[in-house]
């Protein structure tokens, strides 16, 4: 998987070369939590980064692709009275598919679908690591619903925020003690755990 990254990266600018075609690198932050777990918050942050191609359905519209890497996972924020520690690690090769509208000049809404590849994941509690048995149970596969809104600082460069929530459990784990934010008990959850996060990015596009 990474080799293909590699491969993507490099040959991007040649594939999009054709006239219809806008291409380019996406680099940011992700800040996210998990819903239905017992903890609350987007405090684990990480890393996304990876490249897109879009191509305009019309002069305000406009279809996106994405190949990414996209860090997502819990923490539990301590106090330093607190010697508790919670740290969920979920790392996913994302593929995107995205309907873009320019509501305004600078202003680009963002709606689609996300579908993740879970390659690695890790975590940490008090006693140590986590259980292996626990680890095992989170699906390989997700699917999350995103929305989003984008400036553009210029026509090469742009900067967004997104919102991404689980359509389905990204594990089998039965809770104990669930936590489901304002999101969660909106769309009737009570059982299972749901990636709930927040992306921040900066995209470079190759062509004008």
């Amino acid at each position: 998987m990474k080799k293909l990254l590699i491969i993507i990266i490099l040959f991007l600018p040649e594939v999009i070369s054709a006239q219809r075609f806008n291409g380019g690198i996406l680099l940011g932050l992700t800040a996210s939590q998990v819903d239905g777990d017992s903890y609350s918050g987007f405090d684990r942050v990480g890393l996304q980064g990876g490249v897109f191609v879009n191509t305009f359905l019309s002069g305000k519209s406009a279809v996106q692709m994405e190949i990414k890497y996209t860090s997502r996972g819990a923490r539990k924020k301590t106090a330093e009275t607190d010697t508790e520690i919670y740290k969920l690690n979920l790392h996913y090769i994302d593929m995107p598919v995205l309907f873009l509208f320019e509501a305004q000049k600078k202003i680009i809404l963002e709606a689609g679908i996300i579908t993740g590849y879970l390659f690695a994941s890790s975590g940490e509690e008090s006693g140590g690591k986590l259980d292996s048995d626990y680890m095992a149970d989170f699906k390989k596969f997700d699917l999350d619903w995103m929305l989003g809104l984008r400036y553009r600082i210029n026509e090469k460069l742009s900067a967004g925020i997104r919102y991404s929530y689980s359509l389905f459990s990204i594990n089998n784990y039965e809770n104990i003690s669930s936590n489901y934010s304002v999101i969660g008990n909106l769309l009737g959850y009570s059982k299972g755990d749901y990636n709930n996060y927040l992306s921040f990015g900066i995209y470079y596009r190759f062509n004008r």
